[in-house]
């Protein structure tokens, strides 16, 4: 898939979830439905869409379309709750599965790009989004899916914290 370039409307399930406020590293434009990553190179807790690296973390999903102009600028982020992603060919019988960012492939704010953990062989730098609970039946290409944010995947340690 390709990055976004409009807003995508991401199905919520349950309470509202919690949303901060996150620095930009730079003039972009983050839209509403947008995976957004914290950019570990840096070690300023900035977060981005554009020029995303192996080893950049998941930090959210963007609330609302913001076009910042400098890094510092703010951008809202939803931090936790169950969302029915698009999470390109996952099937029922993912349900259960780590939805994970494979870093061997593109990394963008699309949502789309992600994948079960069961579909692929998990490798150093592999970012754990969250994990699938079902499908959404109004929408079947959709699946339910529990944030578990900034988890990545070591040879040594298996799946672990960021620092």
């Amino acid at each position: 898939m390709a990055a976004l370039t409009a807003d995508v409307h991401i199905p919520h399930l349950g309470p509202s979830p919690d949303k901060l406020s996150f620095p930009a590293t730079g003039a972009d434009t983050f839209f509403a439905g947008a995976l957004v990553w914290l950019d570990i190179s840096n070690n300023t807790g900035q977060v981005q869409v554009a020029s995303i690296a192996d080893g950049d973390i998941i930090a959210g999903i963007c609330a609302k379309q913001v076009t910042t102009t400098a890094a510092g600028d703010l951008v809202e982020l939803y931090i936790n709750g169950t969302w029915a992603l698009a999470v390109g060919s996952m099937v029922a019988t993912d349900i259960g599965s780590a939805v994970v960012s494979d870093i061997s492939g593109t990394i963008t704010d699309n949502e789309a790009d992600l994948v079960a953990a069961v579909d692929i062989t998990i490798g150093a730098g592999d970012v754990l989004v969250g994990l699938s609970k079902a499908i959404n039946t109004e929408e079947t290409t959709r699946i339910w899916t529990e944030l578990n944010l900034g988890w990545r995947y070591s040879a040594t340690l298996g799946w672990v914290e960021p620092i």
